[in-house]
């Protein structure tokens, strides 16, 4: 029987290893192409879920946990590249937001197989699923963009006829060509990051996106969702109630996925931060009442607060720091940006989860939740200030954006 604490490293340590995995990703994305690294993730959780099943103690388990938080890692860098530069300016939101859709589908598929199966059945339950990615994925073609950053301009327009399902791409392949030939013009990647004006804004923009999606609570709503259903009463058992969250965070993000093209980014990441404000402060305010006063908390406080957040960060935060981190940088920057931040994003993530217990146990939950409430108000001030729209433009259009001084 694993103590609070076990329970805690073990559910941290998946994002232990997704610190790791990131920077390497966006250099080899760039190195050996964005299928090629995305590709990786399968038999990388493949190989964690057989030492999990062949190996049954706590260590192996740690380090499955971390060979899984290294796929997350590469598959939270490059996928979101892969899906920017292959989509249609006018649906990369849409797009984008299906990463969301696979993730909050994968957790909903563990929360109704996970609390009723043994350890051996769940992870064979779990074990095809890396495989059928793997076969799959394996059909795809690579990228129009990586092409042109190796100077194979008619890969690039054959592979681009593919995914637009048209001949008559040679004004779109222009595009991104004079794109692609600007973007790489300096080679050092780290110095156009950072002393690139426009870079640079757009990678303290994507960062201030990584806090407030990691840091306002969502690793710990959708990892201890049994634990904090289990603090008020409810018609459902904890595990079901479980259920329907990820149910719903499913549901949200198949509406959330169009959304950003149809009202853009900036509205509803200002929409998303002030909305999980408002949720945070009711949700913390069932805790206090339920843990420092005499008074009766009403658990429909909490249902709702946690409902909120959960439609709030599904329409901004959640999905759209993918999408930023696709379509804000440029061909010689878009690897390492990613990387950093997805690594930055696995710090934050760390935090959260390991803080989650020490604070509840030495302050109460009240205080955790008021501090995602903190952080997206803060969040949100930030982002109104710097942030500007790169809906329905290409990623070179947007160069002419992120130079502006606004």
């Amino acid at each position: 029987m694993m103590t609070t604490e076990g329970v805690s490293w073990l559910i941290a340590l998946v994002e232990f290893g997704a610190v790791l995995s990131p920077i390497l990703a966006g250099y080899l994305s760039d190195w050996y192409g964005r299928k090629a690294v995305v590709l990786s993730v399968g038999p990388i959780c493949v190989v964690g879920w057989v030492m999990a099943v062949i190996w049954k103690n706590i260590w192996v388990l740690g380090i499955m946990r971390i060979l899984h938080g290294v796929a997350v890692g590469i598959g939270f860098t490059v996928a979101p590249i892969y899906t920017a530069e292959i989509a249609d300016p006018k649906l990369r939101g849409a797009l984008s937001g299906t990463f969301q859709i696979a993730l909050y589908t994968g957790a909903l598929y563990v929360f109704c197989t996970g609390p009723y199966l043994n350890y051996d059945n769940f992870i064979y339950t779990s074990l095809p699923v890396p495989i059928v990615f793997t076969i799959i994925f394996s059909f795809c073609p690579e990228t129009p963009y990586y092409f042109l950053m190796g100077g194979k301009e008619e890969k690039a327009k054959e592979v681009l006829m593919y995914f637009r399902d048209s001949t008559d791409v040679d004004e779109e392949i222009a595009q991104m060509k004079a794109a692609v030939e600007e973007e790489t013009s300096d080679s050092s990647s780290w110095r156009t990051l950072f002393f690139d004006r426009g870079e640079r804004k757009a990678f303290i923009i994507v960062n201030i996106v990584c806090i407030a999606k990691f840091m306002t609570g969502m690793p710990v709503i959708a990892n201890y969702a049994v634990e904090t259903f289990s603090m008020a009463s409810s018609f459902l058992p904890p595990e079901e109630m479980s259920i329907v969250l990820m149910g719903m965070l499913a549901g949200i993000a198949v509406l959330a996925a169009f959304l950003s093209d149809w009202f853009g980014r900036k509205p509803l990441l200002l929409v998303s931060c002030f909305g999980c404000l408002f949720a945070h402060l009711l949700t913390g305010l069932y805790f206090y009442i339920h843990e420092k006063t005499s008074y009766e908390a009403q658990p429909w406080m909490m249902y709702l607060g946690i409902v909120l957040y959960c439609f709030f960060s599904d329409i901004g935060l959640g999905p759209l720091l993918q999408t930023l981190l696709g379509e804000m940088f440029g061909a010689n920057t878009r690897g390492l940006a990613g990387g950093i931040t997805e690594g930055l994003g696995g710090v934050w993530s760390f935090i959260a989860l390991k803080a989650y217990s020490p604070v509840n146990e030495t302050f109460g939950v009240y205080l955790n939740f008021w501090f995602y409430s903190g952080v997206s108000f803060v969040s949100g001030v930030i982002l109104w200030i710097m942030l500007y729209e790169t809906a329905g433009k290409t990623i070179g259009e947007k160069k002419k954006i992120d130079k502006s001084p606004s």
